[in-house]
């Protein structure tokens, strides 16, 4: 293990350090205290050879028994012990790791948390703090015993009869050549790529269980979510590949680190071929043929910890990419909107790993309490517009003004205060529908929680729930549908009351009778308040003071709905795939 990496899981485990370094030593004593038995075994064998035929000599047969069960016994005691110590420090470094991470991920940018995906993110912070406590609690003392027994038996091996010793390292050699096939910078590679596939296969999992209601809304199938089925297959494929390269590698290291008493086996027919074996060699063999199936232990338990070596490894790695990730600038200056308008000046920005940049010099005015919206072709950048003015993201380039005040030199908190957003797939949590708007605003009163949801049009929602207000989402097979769970939303946004509110595709997905409802929460919502809408159903913004027409980055057109259809430009045309969409399920539906 690198040491840079053993520094950096001591860090985490701050004054619990000491005990995985008491784990090590004692994992070390035990290791020397488990070989004692394979002597005392021998010297019952020696001493029965000795006296035979009369056995009735052989006095001190029950003291090396019990001397072997003591060292035995001993050895699991102080091995116990150690697997305690190294525990209680693994479990430390585990919390406290998981604990950071968590801190981290909460000032990262959340535009950024976005992209990563919250199925990776969950997936490193957890398997990457569970795979390090593993690697502490368990593999690292049993490689410092793995040592230590190496180091012992290879001097055993050369204690009794120098000539049986060579032979037994014979196979052993054997062995370890076969094992570096599996081991080394490809299995590093290897690893990387599994964990890589992993990571892959969480994250799509998760994002197409978000879009289970776009699947049930369109009628489409999984097979529509490549991805995802890409990442599965991506799986499969490597762990397939994988398994096959390590066939023959693994036969043949298991072949030969288990077979050093057949070739013990050889050499002894080939000097008892004269007929007469002495005493002495006969008793080194049976020490050899004891003693080294022990090899095959040690073996083995080397080849996995090099394996678990490489797993920390890497989930040090990941656990490090969370950790790069800078947190976005914050002011220390107390700077003071005068107003709640919105001017975006030459505004460009290009996504980490973006070829071209996602807009480009957008010029965007909104005075306070005006409504605009932003329309256009999927793609186009209206969303990337939101998430900047939200500050998700800095920009490439340019200014975001708020209240004349660049919005990087406004204390997060403050902007927060100031901005609420209903995104299309917004989430409750499985709590009562009165917790999840409360959370909102925790000091709220139940008066004004009740009054956001009223004015949020959610009374039918609440009137038809078993439990009214405080009945849990998600138990007892409570659940609500797309467009119940946006006026939910809708009320948190209520009762935070901030001065500008972002929509984004907020109707998406809610039937004509919600979208109704919905739109008439907006009109409560929006009153004194700067507004900006984000929407493909181009009636819902008729009537707003402006609309931006964004495509491929750019704002092609702006001005309101009456103006921009008289300019006949992609706005119109817009408006007229509308309306004939809209007549052709008109049409649809009159005919079924």
């Amino acid at each position: 293990m690198k040491n840079k990496n053993f520094k950096q899981l001591m860090g985490y485990a701050e004054n619990y350090k000491i005990l995985t370094y008491i784990s090590l030593l004692l994992s070390g004593i035990s290791a020397i205290l488990s070989l004692l038995p394979f002597i005392y075994i021998w010297m019952i064998i020696k001493e029965i050879i000795e006296v035979m035929p009369n056995f009735e000599n052989a006095t001190n047969i029950v003291h090396n028994g019990w001397m072997a069960v003591l060292f035995a016994g001993l050895s699991m005691l102080i091995y116990f012990i150690g697997l305690m110590c190294s525990h209680v420090s693994a479990f430390r470094v585990a919390s406290n790791m998981k604990r950071k991470a968590m801190q981290h991920i909460t000032h990262m940018p959340i535009g950024k948390i976005d992209e990563i995906g919250s199925g990776r993110l969950r997936k490193i912070v957890s398997e990457s703090s569970a795979g390090t406590e593993m690697f502490l609690a368990h593999q690292l003392p049993d490689m410092a015993g793995a040592i230590v027994t190496s180091i012992c038996m290879f001097l055993l091996l050369f204690v009794f009869d120098w000539k049986l010793g060579l032979v037994s390292l014979f196979p052993i050699a054997i062995g370890f050549f076969t094992m570096t096939k599996m081991t080394g910078k490809g299995m590093q590679e290897d690893m990387r790529k599994y964990q890589d596939s992993l990571e892959e296969m969480n994250n799509q999992a998760v994002e197409y269980v978000r879009g289970i209601p776009v699947v049930k809304t369109f009628g489409q199938t999984i097979h529509t979510f490549k991805k995802f089925k890409g990442s599965i297959d991506n799986y499969n494929d490597f762990c397939i590949s994988y398994t096959k390269r390590c066939r023959r590698p693994m036969i043949a290291f298991q072949v030969f680190i288990n077979s050093v008493f057949a070739f013990l086996i050889v050499v002894a027919l080939f000097v008892a071929n004269g007929g007469h074996v002495q005493n002495t060699f006969l008793l080194n063999l049976l020490f050899y043929i004891i003693y080294t199936p022990i090899i095959a232990t040690v073996l083995n338990k080397v080849m996995f910890l090099s394996e678990n070596t490489m797993l920390v490894n890497d989930c040090l790695q990941r656990i490090n990419f969370i950790f790069e990730i800078k947190p976005l600038s914050e002011t220390k200056e107390n700077n003071k909107m005068k107003d709640h308008s919105i001017v975006l000046k030459d505004v460009s920005f290009k996504y980490e790993n973006g070829k071209q940049n996602a807009i480009e010099n957008i010029n965007i005015a909104i005075p306070s309490n005006q409504t605009v919206a932003l329309v256009g072709p999927s793609g186009g950048g209206k969303s990337t517009v939101a998430s900047l003015i939200s500050r998700f993201y800095d920009v490439t380039s340019g200014q975001i003004l708020i209240g004349d005040v660049d919005i990087r030199n406004i204390k997060k908190e403050e902007l927060m205060s100031t901005i609420s957003f209903v995104f299309q797939n917004s989430k409750l949590l499985k709590a009562s529908i009165y917790e999840n708007v409360k959370m909102a605003k925790p000091t709220a009163t139940k008066e004004e929680i009740m009054q956001a949801l009223h004015l949020a049009q959610c009374d039918d929602i609440i009137e038809k729930l078993p439990e009214g207000v405080d009945t849990i989402i998600g138990s007892k097979g409570t659940y609500l549908s797309g467009g119940e769970q946006q006026r939910i939303n809708i009320a948190r946004v209520m009762l935070r009351n901030t001065k500008i509110v972002i929509l984004d595709e907020a109707t998406a997905f809610a039937d004509p009778e919600n979208e109704r409802k919905i739109q008439k929460a907006f009109e409560s919502l929006s009153k004194q308040k700067t507004v900006i809408v984000i929407a493909h159903r181009l009636t819902t913004i008729k009537n707003v003071n402006k609309i931006y027409v964004l495509k491929e980055g750019t704002v092609v057109e702006e001005g309101t709905h009456d103006h921009l259809l008289d300019k006949k430009g992609l706005y119109h045309k817009m408006w007229m795939d509308y309306q004939t969409s809209i007549a052709w399920k008109v049409g649809e539906n009159n005919a079924k």
